[in-house]
């Protein structure tokens, strides 16, 4: 039993250890003047989420930040770049911590993928070089800035086949040149903290479930006297999303199949199987993508939102012929756009959404079997460190100190 009489902050008679203790609860206990145990800094989203191995990547924890203490370290990993204020935004807005993402979404158990308005299988009439599928996402994006619907994207682009960055696209052009899919999550929702360049004011945003979801709680419950790009988002187009992978995991095993990386082109995933291709099509490698697990995120498993039900709209290949995209519209801001866009997609409505239903049933099983927590639709949003830190006491994905350079400014400031 741990003696919580010498643990600044922690609720009477609670007998679990905080890994998030640092030199600031030393000084705490030293002046005689505690704080609240689920007071939130990074160093506790850090040890529950990030040195847990349960980061997907998404960059909510970023863009939330008011103070804009949150960065991208060395390791690829959310890191601070300044002092903390002890605010808590970044523990509030991750779907791996303080957010309970099914309550979020409303996400029906018996209706995983919602009620789409309107759902069709479409074909880019000028199919973008590199474009994945039917080329939807990007033709479209570019459609609506041709025509003056949106001044911006925010989207991930490619830097090889493993790897993608988060862009402020802001020009059809540079909309074009993000044609294709990249497996990694690369924390786009970042970009929200940026400042918008002059006469941006419509902006586009495409994401995976777990990014659309940050998104969506950052406009729904947004900060006092605070501006960021998420107030300027007037469309959000979801991706179809069973997982990302770490590229330093995913690419040594890729090159152990016997591929040569340099011909590698893009990665894609259909049917059951992990794809890696050249540019132009030629599979190199095609195997199951369970076999490649072990370089998926581990929070991916924890995800039930297949179809990304915060979305105006979502796009994937699931449940159209080959070379086209299943569009699934949502909103009426996403049947707007995508009536804005007529004339650039040859399309036919889908009637059958059995095999995106199947799909997005599997991912909420999956996700209710690695849930520590339930899985509760009706339950609380807002989950407390303590309430985290009791679920997961004694599992693989407890909460775990995190190395001194993760948030090393406590320290130093201290």
């Amino acid at each position: 039993m741990v003696d919580t009489a010498a643990r600044v902050g922690t609720p009477e008679g609670y007998p679990l250890p905080d890994p998030a203790r640092d030199v600031r609860d030393d000084i705490m206990e030293a002046s005689g003047a505690p704080e609240l145990y689920d007071k939130i800094w990074f160093h506790k989203t850090s040890t529950a989420v990030i040195d847990a191995d349960r980061c997907v990547g998404c960059g909510a924890c970023i863009a939330a930040c008011p103070s804009k203490s949150i960065g991208i370290g060395a390791d690829g990993l959310p890191t601070l770049v300044r002092m903390c204020t002890g605010c808590s935004a970044c523990w509030d807005y991750c779907p791996m911590a303080g957010m309970r993402v099914e309550k979020l979404n409303e996400q029906d158990e018996a209706n995983p993928i919602g009620e789409p308005m309107q759902t069709v299988s479409a074909r880019a009439v000028e199919r973008p070089d590199g474009a994945q599928d039917g080329g939807a996402v990007t033709t479209l994006l570019a459609t609506l800035m041709e025509r003056g619907v949106i001044d911006a994207v925010i989207q991930t682009q490619k830097l090889d086949a493993f790897v993608g960055t988060p862009v402020l696209a802001m020009t059809p052009e540079q909309v074009r040149t993000g044609a294709g899919s990249v497996y990694h999550q690369s924390e786009t929702l970042a970009i929200l903290n940026e400042k918008a360049p002059a006469g941006v004011e419509r902006i586009a945003f495409v994401g995976t479930p777990c990014q659309i979801s940050g998104l969506r709680a950052i406009q729904r419950f947004p900060w006092e006297r605070r501006e960021t790009l998420a107030h300027k988002v007037t469309l959000a187009i979801g991706l179809f999303c069973t997982r990302s992978f770490d590229p330093k995991k995913l690419i040594p095993m890729i090159a152990g199949e016997g591929v040569n990386l340099g011909q590698v082109g893009k990665i894609d995933i259909r049917e059951g199987k992990l794809i890696a291709a050249t540019t132009e099509g030629e599979a190199l490698m095609e195997k199951p993508v369970k076999d490649f697990h072990d370089a998926s995120l581990r929070g991916c498993d924890e995800c039930a939102d297949f179809a990304a039900l915060g979305a105006d709209m979502v796009i994937g290949n699931i449940g159209s012929e080959p070379r086209t995209s299943t569009v699934m519209l949502r909103t009426d801001a996403g049947m707007d756009a995508w009536v804005k866009a007529a004339g650039a997609f040859d399309e036919a409505p889908i009637d059958d959404l059995s095999a995106v239903e199947r799909l997005a049933l599997r991912n909420l099983d999956r996700a209710k079997k690695n849930l520590e927590r339930s899985y509760d639709p009706k339950g609380p949003l807002w989950i407390s460190y303590t309430e985290h830190q009791e679920i997961h006491q004694g599992t693989e994905r407890e909460p775990v100190g995190s190395p001194p350079f993760r948030s090393h400014h406590y320290t130093v400031a201290c």
